[in-house]
């Protein structure tokens, strides 16, 4: 059995920042706040699967995911460096009418997490927010990740980061604390 949507997202999400480790450079923007040591990294003490404090619906079918390409999670394998190939993301994105030409529609993106909202209300607030800050501008990253794979990371860890249904684990709990000690210092509105 494949992964739900939500899991590949919040997966490519967290192998893009801990594939990266911490933050090259100063620590934080010339002038800028500067980001404290515990902020670096993922924190200590986390269950091996963070994705699992949050559980976000599926926004994709499983059997597209495995028609793009995408892999079965399976935790003996460990975790893939660096984001999915962007004709994964591509090949969702297209069976879903994502995109227009070759890249990413942004209005049918819009429309189609209105549609998920509508039926996922407990993360209406969240997929606003998401909206606000991942369609419509210029995503932050790496040149080498195409626009498809940062909007993904965008939208996944917004709603994650935003989780309405939080598991309250201890781990779990640990990591929200992480998350919003930390958010400051990388969540631009």
């Amino acid at each position: 059995m494949f992964a739900p949507s939500c899991v590949l997202l919040l997966v490519a999400s967290f192998q893009v920042i801990y594939s990266q480790g911490p933050p090259q450079g100063p620590p934080g923007p010339p002038g800028g706040p500067q980001i404290p040591p515990q902020c670096r990294g993922p924190p200590a003490g986390v269950k091996e699967r963070p994705h699992e404090c949050c559980k976000i619906p599926p926004f994709f079918s499983e059997k597209d995911f495995e028609a793009c390409g995408f892999k079965q999670l399976d935790a003996s394998e460990g975790r893939q460096q660096g984001p999915p190939e962007c004709s994964k993301q591509m090949c969702i994105l297209n069976k879903y009418g994502l995109t227009k030409d070759d890249a990413v529609d942004q209005e049918a993106v819009s429309a189609y997490m209105d549609k998920y909202a509508e039926t996922n209300e407990a993360f209406k607030p969240s997929v606003t927010l998401a909206k606000q800050r991942c369609l419509g501008r210029e995503l932050p990253g790496p040149p080498q990740i195409c626009e498809a794979n940062k909007m993904v990371f965008c939208i996944g860890s917004t709603l994650f980061s935003e989780c309405p249904v939080w598991e309250q684990t201890d781990g779990c709990q640990a990591l929200k604390n992480h998350m919003e000690q930390c958010k400051p210092f990388f969540v631009k509105a």
